[in-house]
C-alpha cells in the first residue's frame, strides 16, 4: 500500500476514534444523564481542526499536534466508556492505561502555545519552555503509573502502585495539577512576547490564536455568575471551541477574515444588546408605574422600542467601537469619504490625480504609487 494511502487510512481512523470516544461516553459512559455530559463533545473540535489544517497543509505538526488530541482523547472516552462493565483485574489496567494516555492531551495543548504557528520553538525561552515540558510530562506519566491512589472511575486499586516512590508520585496531585498551571502561563506568555515581536502573516495567525483564548477566557468568566442547575451545554461547548477552531483559522483560511472587523463586530453588539437589555428593562419599570405589570401592553410597547431602536443604536455604536478597535479601518474609511466629497469641486485631471495620490499613500501607505493616464487622442 502506497504511503499516501496508508495516511490516509490512518487519518480516517483517527477520526473515526475521535468521535466515536466522546459520543459513546455521553450516551453509555461516565458522562451519559449529568450535567457534564456536553465535557467530552467539546474535544470532538480538535481532530476536526487537525483534519482541515493537514489536508491543506500536509506534514503540519501543528495539524498533527491537534489530530493527535483528539485521538488520545477519544481513546480515553472510549475505553471509560466500557470499563465498568469489565472484569475488575482488567478494568483496574485498562484505566490505568487511558489514565495516563489521558494526560497526552493538556501537554499536547500546552506544547502548541510553546510552538505556534510554525510547529517549533523559537527563541531562548521557547526552547527552554519546550525541555521543560517534556520533562514534566515524563514524571506525570510516570507518576500516575506508579501511584498510590485508588483509580478514579472504578476506585479499584492502581495495578502498578508503588508507595514508597512519593517523590516520583507526588506529581499526580494537587502539586502537579499547580505545576501545569505554571506552564501554561509561561506559555501563554510567551505567546505575547513573540506576538510583539511578529509581523505580516505571523502577527495575524497570533492575533487569531489571541482571539479564541479571550473567547474562552469570556466564556469562564460568565460560567462563575450562572446558577448551577443552568443547562448551559451549548454555552460550554463553543467556548471550549474557540481556542482550536481560532488555530484551525490562523493556519489555514485567515486571509478570507478580518480579525479586525470580526472583534469590532463582536463588541459592538454585546455593547448593543447590554445596552438595549437596559433599555428594555427601564421601560418595563417606567410603564409599570402608569399601567398594571400583567398588561400585556407593557411587554409591547417594551418590544417595539427596543426594535425601533436597534439599528440607530447598533450605527452609532459601531462607528463608536470602530474609532477605538478597528482604527486603521475607520481612519482610511474617513479618508476615502472626505475624497470623495470634494470630487465634484475638482475638474482638472490634476487636482483629481493628486487628491488620488493623496487618498492612497495615507491608507495604505505604499513605498511608491504610479498613475497611468489614457491618452485620448
Amino acid at each position: 500500500m502506497a504511503p499516501v494511502a496508508i495516511k490516509r487510512l490512518l487519518l480516517i481512523l483517527g477520526m473515526a476514534v475521535s468521535l466515536a470516544g466522546p459520543v459513546l461516553a455521553v450516551l453509555i459512559g461516565p458522562y451519559a444523564g449529568t450535567s457534564s455530559s456536553a465535557w467530552p463533545l467539546t474535544w470532538v473540535i480538535w481532530p476536526i481542526v487537525g483534519w482541515m489544517i493537514l489536508s491543506k497543509r500536509p506534514g503540519n505538526r501543528v495539524g498533527i499536534a491537534c489530530f493527535v488530541i483528539g485521538v488520545a482523547q477519544g481513546i480515553t472516552f472510549g475505553l471509560s466508556a466500557f470499563v465498568l462493565e469489565m472484569p475488575p483485574t482488567v478494568a483496574s489496567w485498562v484505566e490505568l492505561g487511558y489514565t495516563i494516555l489521558g494526560i497526552v492531551p493538556w501537554f499536547t495543548i500546552i506544547w502548541l502555545l510553546i510552538v505556534f504557528p510554525s510547529g517549533f520553538p523559537t527563541g531562548t525561552i521557547g526552547k527552554w519552555l519546550n525541555r521543560l515540558l517534556f520533562v514534566v510530562a515524563t514524571w506525570a506519566s510516570i507518576g500516575f503509573l506508579f501511584s498510590p491512589a485508588p483509580l478514579a472511575d472504578t476506585g479499584l486499586a492502581n495495578p502498578m502502585a508503588r508507595p514508597d516512590l512519593t517523590m516520583v508520585t507526588s506529581i499526580a496531585d494537587e502539586s502537579g495539577f499547580l505545576l501545569v498551571i505554571a506552564l501554561t502561563v509561561a506559555a501563554i506568555a510567551s505567546i505575547f512576547g513573540r506576538w510583539r515581536r511578529s509581523t505580516g502573516v505571523e502577527r495575524q495567525q497570533f492575533r487569531w490564536l489571541l482571539f479564541g483564548g479571550a473567547v474562552f477566557i469570556s466564556v469562564l468568566l460568565v460560567g462563575q455568575f450562572v446558577p448551577d442547575d443552568w443547562n448551559g451545554g451549548i454555552f460550554w461547548l463553543l467556548g471550549n471551541m474557540a481556542i482550536p477552531a481560532a488555530i484551525g483559522v490562523a493556519i489555514t483560511r485567515y486571509r478570507l477574515y478580518e480579525i479586525d472587523r470580526l472583534i469590532s463586530r463582536t463588541v459592538a453588539y454585546v455593547l448593543v444588546i447590554g445596552l438595549l437589555v437596559g433599555v428594555y428593562a427601564g421601560l418595563v419599570a417606567l410603564l409599570q408605574v402608569f399601567v398594571p405589570s400583567d398588561n400585556p401592553i407593557v411587554v409591547a410597547a417594551s418590544t417595539l422600542a427596543v426594535a425601533a431602536l436597534f439599528n440607530p443604536m447598533r450605527r452609532r455604536v459601531q462607528v463608536w467601537v470602530d474609532r477605538r478597535f478597528n482604527r486603521s479601518r475607520y481612519d482610511a474609511e474617513r479618508v476615502m469619504e472626505s475624497f470623495a466629497s470634494t470630487l465634484r469641486d475638482r475638474v482638472e485631471v490634476g487636482d483629481v490625480v493628486d487628491g488620488w495620490v493623496g487618498v492612497v499613500s495615507e491608507t495604505m501607505q505604499p513605498t511608491a504609487v504610479g498613475v497611468w493616464i489614457r491618452d485620448r487622442a
